[in-house]
């Protein structure tokens, strides 16, 4: 991948940043880690992550205390181990009609950070 940075400045020349779509970047667009295995602990790395899961049994995914203020990333499950996210201790995950699951085999789940320690899991996710 080549790393590209677009600037655009203005007349006040504050300078503005944005990313290419499927070009790495400053918001590490197209940057993936994969998992293969029932189990995954998410890192701070993970963050501004695309998370491609390839488990043909059930997979957990654990978010830990202390990830990195800021932190979100995509979760992909790709194969057919639907994938339950659970919070680690002193975490809270919130959702809608509390979801904690992938919904199906190709779905796109998203977390994202929303106060220290609490998470908002959003996508195509099920209870």
């Amino acid at each position: 991948m080549v790393d590209v940075q677009l600037a655009v400045i203005d007349q006040q020349n504050t300078g503005i940043v944005a990313a290419v779509p499927g070009i790495q970047g400053p918001a590490g667009v197209a940057d993936y880690f994969d998992v293969s295995g029932a189990t995954y602990t998410l890192t701070s790395a993970d963050r501004s992550k695309i998370g491609r899961f390839t488990s043909s049994s059930a997979v957990t995914v654990t978010i830990p205390a202390g990830l990195i203020a800021g932190f979100d990333c995509m979760i992909l499950q790709l194969g057919t181990g639907q994938i339950t996210f659970t919070a680690g201790s002193g975490v809270t995950l919130r959702s809608a009609l509390g979801a904690s699951k992938t919904a199906y085999r190709y779905a796109a789940a998203s977390l994202i950070a929303i106060g220290t320690d609490e998470y908002l899991l959003t996508g195509e996710v099920t209870a």
